[in-house]
């Protein structure tokens, strides 16, 4: 008798959105820590800039003026708009057939943030986010962010039976790790 394929099926919603708010975090941490090396680098840079920057997005713009910034603060807001953006691309993953989609999806996703993130929501109420940070290195990152959040979704929902990775030799599935 002929094995019978079963379709793939959709994932439901909230475990999708739980995947992708995880997956955010997951993608944002290396994010975060390699900003902060590249801030270090720079001549006057400190590694806790970023974290200080982004707290401002709670204390406002002048905190920084004022030394009122938070690293800590700017840690965990950091985190929250991961996991948000995580979940927020988690609602077009079912739309998406193949890992290669998802990945190229990734990508495009992380430099559509950049771009409302820093230059539409940047120019139009936090200038401090065009002022400090180098935007040829805050867009390849936010493209890397991308990637790395795709990742999450890889062999998921409709594309469960799709290969991880096929080099050669037999492919890796999601069922085969099992």
């Amino acid at each position: 008798m002929a094995q019978q394929l079963q379709r793939p099926t959709a994932e439901a919603i909230a475990p999708r959105l739980v995947r992708g708010a995880i997956g955010g975090l997951i993608a944002g941490l290396p994010f975060i820590f390699i900003t902060m090396w590249f801030a270090s680098t720079m001549p006057k840079g400190s590694a806790k800039g970023p974290l200080n920057l982004i707290s401002t997005l709670i204390l406002g713009k002048d905190a920084m003026m004022t030394g009122e910034v938070n690293a800590w603060l700017g840690f965990g807001v950091h985190a929250a708009l991961s996991m948000a953006f995580g979940a927020l691309f988690a609602l077009v993953v079912p739309a998406l057939r193949t890992n290669g989609t998802v990945a190229l999806a990734g990508g495009i996703y992380g430099a559509v943030l950049y771009l409302v993130n820093f230059q539409l929501l940047g120019r139009m109420f936090f200038d401090q986010f065009l002022q400090g940070p180098n935007q040829p290195f805050e867009l390849v990152i936010h493209v890397v962010f991308g990637h790395l959040l795709a990742l999450a979704f890889y062999s998921s929902g409709i594309r469960s039976g799709e290969p991880i990775l096929s080099v050669g030799g037999e492919p890796v599935t999601a069922a085969s790790r099992a």
